[in-house]
């Protein structure tokens, strides 16, 4: 019972604290580094506040930028499951997602005032209600997988045919994400950005 213990402790993973770790190094990074001009040129948060602005919303174009950025760290990750870079991988990529949000809030308030709190929301809304439980489920996941090769105990085929058959399901939810990002979200994005223009 207790090595059982042990070894549900030891593949943990506390996605939700990484999550709200780097949320709150994202919220602070941008505060700081404003004071030198920095404004809006960097990181993902300012780069989808600029796509905004300059791709036709639900255009090829935009939905390729989409397909890049969302889909790199997913397959990647995915990948990693069967390694043991899995780990660290999923660490990295549940904080960095943090340190993204957070980002996403602090420039948008500094770019556009008390309004940049609904700003932020309409950038992330609908497709982060996806994204996010899968992300935690995902790197969960590739966090366990990994976790068992670092214990030399490899991965079964029955276990190989489970992760699989996870990987389908996640990808295709993924994608659900992905459309609502392309096709929805700008429509409610524009929304909120015309909504705000009476306060300015």
């Amino acid at each position: 019972m207790e090595n059982l213990l042990s070894i549900k402790k030891k593949s943990f993973f506390p996605g939700l604290t990484l999550l709200l770790a780097g949320f709150l190094a994202g919220m602070l990074i941008p505060n700081f580094i404003y004071r030198f001009s920095w404004k809006q040129q960097a990181f993902s948060a300012v780069y989808l506040l600029e796509t905004y602005g300059k791709t036709e919303a639900g255009g090829i174009d935009y939905l390729l930028q989409i397909l890049w950025m969302r889909g790199g760290i997913f397959f990647l990750s995915l990948i990693c499951g069967f390694t043991v870079f899995g780990v660290p991988m999923a660490i990295m990529a549940m904080f960095f997602t943090g340190i993204g949000l957070g980002i996403v809030f602090s420039m948008s308030i500094l770019q556009f005032g008390l309004t940049g709190g609904a700003v932020a929301v309409a950038l992330l809304f609908p497709h982060y209600l996806i994204y996010l439980p899968l992300w935690d489920s995902v790197y969960q996941m590739v966090y366990r997988e990994s976790m068992g090769i670092w214990r030399n105990h490899g991965i079964f085929p029955q276990k190989v045919s489970t992760y699989l058959l996870k990987v389908l399901l996640y990808t295709a939810l993924y994608g659900v994400g992905i459309l609502l990002e392309w096709r929805v979200n700008p429509w409610i994005l524009n929304k909120i950005l015309d909504f705000s223009k009476f306060f300015e």
